[in-house]
């Protein structure tokens, strides 16, 4: 789908709108969503600096304005999902962040967050990911496990930490609708199509919090997963296998990779893991039949890279793989690149 042809604000449900904010001219590839309940305005996710200008358009879109909101919410504090946050509550006066505890500080003091990151993409920085304000502290809310956000008439979005993707990541559950809204914990699935990537940055990919947490998530019986990459799933059993599966096979396969010479060749891993994640999305996508979400094959595999990169993924994997491997689990393959940013 054309990012001219798509609209930046989807309704969901009642006071429930997904926003499409084009990253890098992307459409479908990093969301945000707007509840509105009463005289409060919530918006999960901020996406980059990079797209605030089309933040402000999708909130427009949907009827209401970013000096509105109360309550800023972020599932975690990779720029794609947290960098707008500071530049946010300086526009909304009446705003507060939530953020899950071990996340606050990068936001409050974003020195090592943005060092980390301009490590891995230099001169890219400002093209990719914009401004990165810091948060008053005065003005952030830390998230306990369970902790409700209480906002409009009686409603609540109840934050669950879930690592596994990140050691900061929470999820927030909205029982009146049974959505959850699931960050990356739930992984990338872009235009509906039948097919779910992990994505697993550094510094702290963990597989087995991560399976834990996914078991968590199943356990709320949701009737509706709200994925920050991208929008709404409803085959939550088959989206949760299907994630789960993968996981496995893609670790598998990169350790195996990793572990068969002493001096992995980590560009040509990462050239084979992009040919074979495009041959699975191909794949996944000639059988789908969705009519409601035509998508060209060019334009999915790109949105996909974009949204897990693999050099990213295999990064990540291999931190893991030599963390356990220091801790006596048996992998080796010491290494990364940094703190995941993206993803």
């Amino acid at each position: 789908m054309s990012p001219t042809a798509a609209p930046l604000a989807t309704p969901l449900a009642a006071g429930v709108f997904q926003l499409d904010l084009r990253f890098q001219g992307h459409a479908g590839a990093v969301a945000a969503f707007l509840i509105a309940a009463g005289d409060d305005l919530v918006l999960v996710e901020t996406g980059p600096g990079s797209t605030l200008p089309t933040l402000r358009a999708a909130v427009a879109e949907a009827g209401y304005d970013v000096t509105r909101l109360t309550h800023v919410v972020v599932t975690h504090i990779h720029l794609d999902h947290a960098g707008a946050a500071g530049t946010l509550l300086g526009e909304a006066p009446r705003a507060r962040l939530f953020v899950h505890p071990a996340g606050a500080p990068h936001l409050v003091d974003p020195t090592k967050l943005l060092a980390s990151a301009t490590r891995i993409y230099g001169d890219a920085m400002e093209r990719l990911w914009g401004a990165f304000e810091p948060v008053p502290a005065e003005r952030v809310s830390t998230l306990a496990d369970g902790e409700a956000i209480r906002f409009g008439q009686g409603r609540t979005l109840v934050a669950l930490h879930t690592p596994g993707h990140a050691v900061h990541h929470v999820a927030l559950h909205d029982p009146a609708l049974g959505d959850v809204y699931v960050g990356d914990v739930a992984g990338v699935r872009l235009a509906r199509a039948p097919y779910v990537s992990p994505p697993t940055p550094p510094p702290d990919i963990d597989l087995d919090a991560w399976r834990a947490s996914i078991a968590r998530l199943r356990a709320l019986g949701a009737h509706r997963l709200l994925l920050t990459h991208f929008g709404p799933v409803t085959d939550v059993t088959w989206h949760w296998d299907e994630l789960i599966a993968r996981l496995h096979e893609w670790t598998g396969w990169m350790e195996a990779r990793l572990t068969a010479t002493p001096e992995p060749d980590l560009a040509a891993i990462t050239r084979d893991l992009t040919e074979r994640a495009a041959r699975e999305i191909t794949r996944a996508w000639q059988r789908a039949s969705d009519p409601e979400s035509p998508v060209a094959l060019d334009e999915l595999l790109t949105g996909y890279e974009l949204a897990n990169p693999s050099g990213m993924a295999l990064g990540g994997v291999r931190r893991w793989l030599g963390r356990r491997s220091a801790s006596g689990g048996g992998a080796s393959g010491e290494g990364g690149t940094g703190r995941g940013v993206l993803g």
